[in-house]
């Protein structure tokens, strides 16, 4: 099965990369919870890459391609809300980082940097503009930056449109993030299969590694076609499935990846936490795996 980009597609991706080839951090060799990069979210944005899907022509697909290929990054921009989710709503662009949360009293990923604060609330989608300053950061080691706001009071409410709609984006969005991740934690742990030896051969020649490591691949893989289609189609059902497929397998992934790794995999000073701990973030985002069969199981057959 042949699944190549377009020519304008091909050419956004190579301009992204041009970007990032000049300004995106390197893994980092010292202890890290997880990095922030402003300059270079600042340039990602003003280049029009998170506002593709507003674009004639264009559409959640485009933005679910340049989602993922960020999202393999050693630093945690926020760009699925921004690029995924908010052109599906009454969400002007410019107004971002935007952090998405279940709940706005709990912590919520992204938010120390963010402008806006987008949740479900009944059937409608809720959006507020906030003040970083009442945002409390929440130390954990998820990879992203954490934060708590300090209540609602004083802070204007809108409506942006449906909780359904946001519901389903999150998924396309989670999904697509989570494939970048897995993409990165896959190929950092292939560069330290293969330079590292025991018992004088690759720790990448033994054969229990390949055949676990062969289904990351596909794990990895499949995360990222069922991401895809889900942008494409941005139907309920395929949304629901594309993220309770990699919720599901994220558990796994993650396990076998630190596995691989050894005792090095488990420290912050090697990079492979920087994805599989974003993916464990993102496992239990919307409910998990159980909440997203559910919903494509209501989408498929209704009652």
């Amino acid at each position: 099965m042949n699944h190549g980009l377009t020519e304008d597609q091909a050419s956004i991706l190579a301009g992204l990369d041009q970007l990032l080839g000049s300004r995106a951090p390197a893994a980092p060799t010292h202890p890290v919870t997880f990095i922030h990069d402003a300059a270079l979210d600042g340039a990602i944005a003003e280049a029009g890459f998170l506002d593709i899907a507003r674009e004639p022509g264009f559409g959640a697909l485009d933005a679910a391609l340049i989602v993922e290929r960020l999202a393999r990054l050693p630093c945690a921009l926020e760009a699925a809300a921004s690029a995924i989710v908010a052109p599906a709503l009454d969400i002007a662009a410019g107004l971002r980082p935007i952090a998405l949360a279940t709940d706005p009293a709990a912590a919520v990923r992204h938010l120390p940097m963010a402008r806006a604060l987008l949740y479900p609330r009944g059937e409608a989608a809720v959006l507020i503009e906030i003040d970083p300053a009442r945002v409390t950061p929440v130390e954990t080691l998820f990879a992203y930056p954490y934060g708590r706001l300090d209540g609602l009071e004083g802070l204007a409410e809108r409506v942006v449109g449906e909780a359904a709609t946001l519901r389903r984006r999150w998924r396309i969005a989670l999904a697509v993030e989570a494939a970048g991740c897995m993409a990165a934690g896959v190929a950092a742990v292939v560069e330290h299969i293969t330079t590292r030896h025991a018992f004088g051969r690759p720790l990448g020649s033994f054969q229990a590694i390949q055949h676990r490591l062969a289904r990351a691949a596909e794990t990895t893989e499949a995360t990222k076609w069922l991401a895809f289609r889900a942008a494409w189609t941005d139907s309920e059902a395929d949304a629901a499935i594309a993220a309770g497929f990699a919720q599901q397998r994220i558990a796994e992934l993650t396990y076998d990846l630190q596995q691989f790794s050894g005792a090095m995999g488990l420290t912050l000073e090697f990079p492979l936490h920087l994805w599989t701990y974003r993916l464990r973030a993102l496992a239990g985002e919307l409910g998990g795996a159980t909440v997203q069969s559910r919903a494509a199981a209501a989408a498929a057959w209704g009652d």
